[in-house]
């Protein structure tokens, strides 16, 4: 327990001293987190802290420390007791402060260095007649992301409340926002078509010629040796030929993938009039994924080795 007030109504006063905990605030969901009226709170009037931006935090560099005035005016004839001004939750912790000084800049002389004071709290004091007083709240932001705090403000019997947000960023994260507000691209006009019209379907305009692995490569790999290129690694002179070496490394692991499909003594089934049809098991797609420019190829189980005759060929076009 910490005590912030004496002689309220001739009795002590206390608050609990521990931090509370806030979770996550959608100020974009709640629009009443920060529609404050003043004029509506009473008496005194506190203005707002860190105010949005065209509907958004402030946004500021990490590393660096903002500071935003906090006006608290006694609007009444009467002496009004301010018993405190204390944070109930940081998120992150301890990422804003309070101070009855503005903070000292890099051309602040000495002696106001050596007098700033700042803390998490502010003791109580009285508010004269008509006076304002101008306490200042500063956020020092050490990480990228959405800091949060919620100030309370023991004034009279009432506690008001003000909830900031600023949004820590680097330049590479500024720089990588939009400049421009979303909009919604306009749907295309739908116009009617002849069912009767026929489409026309496009073949490849261009097919890439075969491109053979070198054989000294293909040597080197079976051998399970790895080309000189890859061992010296990637360097400016060598960046063509470098990963030329990987692609031909990579399609020659491609070409074992393959063969572990190979199937011995199976029996195809007829698919129509003039095609064989031919399940490969364990398969998602029931067949090994062919792309343009593999083949299969097929031979009677009867052929013998020496026979001379060429295995029937199929192109994946």
């Amino acid at each position: 327990m910490s005590l912030i007030g004496r002689e309220r109504c001739d009795d002590d006063f206390s608050v609990i001293g521990d931090k509370g905990e806030i979770g996550f605030l959608d100020f974009e969901d709640d629009k009443s987190l920060c529609a404050y009226d003043p004029n509506e709170e009473g008496p005194v009037l506190i203005s707002i802290p860190f105010p949005f931006i065209r509907g958004k935090p402030l946004s500021v560099f990490v590393g660096e420390t903002f500071t935003h005035p906090i006006t608290i005016q006694n609007t009444t004839s009467e002496p009004v007791e301010l018993w405190g001004v204390n944070f109930f939750c940081s998120n992150p912790a301890d990422s804003f402060t309070l101070s009855l000084l503005k903070p000292p800049s890099v051309n602040s002389d000495a002696d106001y260095i050596q007098d700033f004071l700042e803390g998490f709290s502010l003791e109580d004091r009285v508010l004269q007649p008509l006076q304002t007083q101008t306490i200042w709240l500063s956020c020092k932001p050490k990480d990228i992301g959405l800091h949060t705090s919620v100030v309370h403000f023991d004034v009279g019997d009432e506690r008001i409340e003000r909830v900031v947000f600023v949004l820590a960023e680097d330049k590479i994260s500024r720089s990588l926002a939009s400049k421009k507000p979303y909009s919604r691209f306009p749907r295309r006009k739908q116009f009617a078509t002849n069912e009767s019209a026929k489409t026309k379907t496009r073949g490849l305009d261009y097919k890439l010629p075969l491109f053979e692995i070198p054989m000294g490569v293909r040597e080197l790999v079976e051998n399970k040796q790895v080309p000189e290129v890859i061992t010296q690694g990637l360097m400016k002179e060598n960046y063509a030929t470098y990963f030329n070496a990987l692609l031909n490394m990579e399609e020659l692991h491609l070409e074992k993938e393959m063969r572990c499909h190979d199937m011995e003594r199976i029996t195809m089934r007829r698919k129509g009039a003039n095609l064989l049809a031919l399940a490969v098991p364990g398969l998602a797609e029931r067949r090994p994924s062919l792309v343009h420019g593999d083949f299969a190829f097929a031979m009677l189980a009867f052929q013998g080795e020496n026979d001379t005759s060429p295995p029937y060929q199929v192109s994946h076009c």
